[in-house]
């Protein structure tokens, strides 16, 4: 008994065989499309910056008082009532003690950038930063989450990763010795530039532009291992090595963002200085020492920000 099968056409297995050759051929004959990670679009300074005041609306008490903790420690221990006395003897100096000139306005303000302090005085005012700075870094990454904390809670808890941030700023002032070393040369040419050839201050100048950007370049990534160094069971070396695999292919654009920083805060500072300095130099003086310390809080959360938008 023969059993009945399935009716097979003749040349069906040689059809199929030949329909699977043109699919490869047409697949093959596609041009191949490359797959691209999309990179994180960095936001903007000035965006940046109305997040930055948004912050700071938004935790004004907490960011606040951590801020006028610094303030009066910093001018009870590190500042000082003498100090305060020569920067005040400055701007009357420069502004011919009073007369309201913006030429000794702009000299009083240039005196107070470059005041120096005491040695002693420096160093505890370079610790008293350091300390601030972890702070500011624990109080961001906790209210930032949405997490509701106290002052006495960021500066009792924000301790523990002093050694390794101190490692990885380090390496940041040794990355800054570029910019020092094309500073002190251009600025030996310009006190020179009645007996220098222009040649000569135009090589300076091209010189300390090519320093600068070097310095600029290698601190895009390690500006950022500081927010990551103070991580959990995150060692230095491993925080840089992170940052960098961070800023990668995006440098440049971050370079733009870190210059931004200080001539925000240099524009924001002599617009309210250089009036205060004609009419009242005492008030120029406090006014300066207090943006002087809303600039570590204002530097902190715009590159804390500045992280979080990269991860």
């Amino acid at each position: 008994m023969v059993k009945a099968g399935k009716n097979k056409r003749p040349g069906s297995k040689i059809s199929k065989t030949s329909q699977k050759k043109k699919a490869t051929q047409k697949a093959a004959s596609k041009p191949v499309k490359r797959v691209v990670h999309e990179v994180t679009k960095i936001p903007g300074s000035f965006y940046l910056t109305k997040y930055v005041l948004g912050i700071f609306k938004q935790n004004w008490r907490v960011l606040g008082g951590i801020t006028l903790i610094y303030v009066l420690v910093n001018s009870l221990f590190a500042n000082g009532i003498s100090n305060f006395t020569s920067a005040l003897t400055s701007i009357d100096d420069n502004t011919g003690a009073g007369s309201g000139t913006v030429f000794g306005a702009l000299n009083g303000f240039a005196g107070l950038l470059g005041g120096n302090g005491s040695p002693t005085g420096s160093a505890l005012q370079t610790v008293l930063v350091i300390i601030e700075s972890l702070v500011i870094i624990w109080a961001l990454r906790h209210l930032v989450a949405g997490k509701p904390i106290s002052i006495k809670q960021a500066y009792y808890h924000s301790m523990g990763p002093l050694v390794p941030f101190v490692i990885v700023l380090s390496v940041i002032v040794i990355q800054l010795i570029p910019l020092t070393l094309g500073t002190a040369a251009l600025g030996v040419v310009l006190s020179s530039v009645f007996t220098s050839e222009s040649l000569v201050i135009i090589l300076f100048s091209i010189l300390f532009t090519i320093l600068a950007a070097w310095s600029l370049y290698m601190l895009t990534s390690s500006v950022l291992a500081l927010y990551i160094v103070t991580l959990p069971d995150m060692h230095p070396r491993q925080a840089l090595r992170a940052a960098k695999s961070l800023v990668k292919s995006r440098r440049w654009q971050l370079m733009r963002r870190l210059v931004y920083v200080p001539l925000f805060i240099l524009v924001v500072m002599a617009a309210v200085v250089l009036p205060l300095a004609i009419l009242l130099p005492w008030a120029a003086v406090i006014a300066y020492y207090l943006i002087g310390a809303l600039s570590i809080l204002f530097v902190h959360t715009f590159l804390y920000s500045l992280y979080r938008s990269l991860i």
